[in-house]
C-alpha cells in the first residue's frame, strides 16, 4: 500500500480573491521560523499513528511554499526521514511554486533535498485576469518560470483557471495555444468556483459556456497528448501526480500543518482526522500524540462507499467491480449498480465488463452522478463493530 505526506505552509504574498484555502499574508500570523517548529514537533509527535515507510508521495502545498526559506522545506524532509519515512528513488517530492518565487540557488536546495516535480500556479496568461484574480505575478514571471524548469529538464504541472469573470473563449485560447507552446508533462485545469455573492461570481459565463470552456480544453490538450486521467487533471503517459492518485485510490496519507487532512483506510471503514485552522488552537495541539477527538471521525460504511465512488468515477479507469465488492461486498455492489441505472443519470454513465466510467457528457455533469452516488445509512446500513483506537 503506497503512502504519502502532505504539508501545508499557509504563507501567501497575497491572497487570491477566490481562495477559499487556509492561507494567510505573512504578516497576519506566526513568522515562517515559529511555524516550521510547530511542523516539526507535530511530526515528533504523531509518527507513531502510522507505520514507518518509504514515502510513496510527499507534497508541499499552501498557500505559497516557495516563499519560506528553502531551508525549511529541507529541515522537514529530514525530520520525516528521522522519524521513520524516508523518500526512495521512487518518491515523486512536489512543492507547489508562484511565478517568480525561486531562483537558482533555490532551485539547487531544492533539488538536493528531494524533490523532482514543481507545481507552478499559473492560472492564466492574461495580465487582466490575473489581476482580477488578486494575483501577484505577471505572464512575464509566467514565462520566465516555466522557461526556467523546461531548461533543467524537472518534472512540472502546471494550474490553468477557467470561466473567469468575463473571460471569453478567445482568451481561453490564447491561454491554450501558450499551453501547446510550452508542451507540459501535466496540466490541472479548474473551473472558477465562488458561491453566491461573490465579487468575482459576478460576469462569470453560462453554464453553457463553461461546459464549451471545458469542452475546449479537453479537445485542445489531447491534441497535444496529454490524457485526462481525472476530470481536472491531464497528463502524459507516466506523468500523472502520485500525490493525488493516493486520494483518488483509498491510500493513506498524513496531512501536517495547519488545517491539514488525513486518512486511514480499514478499521472497517477508514477514519479521517485534522488540524485546525487557527495558529493558536494549532500551537496548542502540535505537542499531541493525537489529534482532540472532536477532530476525527470513523466513517461508516455507507460514506465510505460514497467517497469511493466519488474518487473512483473521477478517475479516467472509473469505479471498478472487483474493487467494489471486495470493499463493500455483493450489497455494496448490487446499491451501486441500481443508482447507475437511474435514469436521471444512466446517459452520463458508461458501463462496461469491468465497471463504469463517466461518459464525455458525464464528465461535463459529474456533480449530478456523485448526488445520485451519495447513500445515507438507511441505503447502506453498517455492520459489524467499529474500531475505535485513538
Amino acid at each position: 500500500m503506497a503512502f504519502g505526506v502532505y504539508v501545508h505552509i499557509p504563507y501567501c504574498l497575497q491572497r487570491c480573491r477566490y481562495c477559499d484555502f487556509t492561507t494567510f499574508e505573512q504578516s497576519e500570523i506566526r513568522p515562517p521560523e515559529d511555524y516550521l517548529q510547530l511542523v516539526l514537533t507535530e511530526i515528533r509527535s504523531r509518527a507513531k499513528i502510522f507505520d514507518s515507510t518509504e514515502l510513496a508521495s510527499l507534497y508541499f502545498g499552501g498557500g505559497t511554499p516557495s516563499i519560506v526559506p528553502a531551508e525549511h522545506i529541507v529541515a522537514i524532509i529530514n525530520e520525516l526521514a528521522n522519524v521513520g519515512f524516508p523518500l526512495s528513488s521512487r518518491s515523486e517530492v512536489t512543492i507547489e511554486i508562484n511565478p517568480a518565487t525561486v531562483d537558482v540557488e533555490k532551485f539547487r536546495i531544492y533539488r538536493d533535498a528531494g524533490v523532482n516535480r514543481f507545481s507552478v500556479g499559473a492560472q492564466t496568461f492574461d495580465n487582466g485576469l490575473l489581476a482580477l484574480c488578486g494575483r501577484r505575478h505577471n505572464a512575464q514571471d509566467t514565462h520566465r518560470t516555466l522557461d526556467f524548469l523546461a531548461h533543467h529538464g524537472v518534472n512540472y504541472s502546471f494550474d490553468l483557471l477557467f470561466a473567469l469573470p468575463n473571460q471569453s473563449l478567445e482568451q481561453l485560447t490564447f491561454d491554450l495555444d501558450i499551453v501547446q507552446q510550452y508542451d507540459p508533462p501535466h496540466l490541472s485545469a479548474y473551473c472558477l468556483t465562488v458561491p453566491s455573492g461573490h465579487p468575482m461570481a459576478i460576469n462569470r459565463p453560462s453554464d453553457d459556456k463553461q461546459i464549451k470552456m471545458f469542452a475546449l480544453i479537453q479537445e485542445r490538450l489531447s491534441t497535444m497528448g496529454l490524457l485526462q486521467y481525472e476530470i481536472s487533471n491531464f497528463s502524459r503517459p507516466g506523468r500523472e501526480s502520485a500525490h493525488n492518485l493516493l486520494y483518488w485510490s483509498d491510500q493513506p496519507y498524513w496531512g501536517i500543518g495547519l488545517s491539514a487532512h488525513s486518512y486511514r483506510p480499514g478499521l472497517p471503514y477508514g477514519q479521517r482526522f485534522w488540524n485546525p485552522n487557527s495558529m493558536e488552537a494549532y500551537e496548542a495541539q502540535a505537542p499531541l500524540s493525537y489529534p482532540p477527538k472532536k477532530q476525527f471521525e470513523i466513517l461508516k460504511a455507507h460514506e465510505a462507499l460514497t467517497d469511493y465512488c466519488h474518487t473512483s468515477l473521477r478517475r479516467s479507469q472509473g469505479l471498478l467491480r472487483e474493487g467494489l465488492n471486495s470493499r463493500f461486498g455483493a450489497q455494496g455492489l448490487e446499491l451501486v449498480h441500481r443508482r447507475l441505472q437511474s435514469p436521471s443519470v444512466s446517459e452520463l454513465i458508461v458501463p462496461g465488463p469491468d465497471g463504469w466510467t463517466l461518459s464525455k457528457q458525464g464528465v461535463h455533469l459529474s456533480n449530478r452522478v456523485f448526488l445520485e452516488t451519495t447513500f445515507s445509512e438507511e441505503d447502506f446500513p453498517h455492520s459489524g463493530r467499529i474500531k475505535e483506537d485513538f
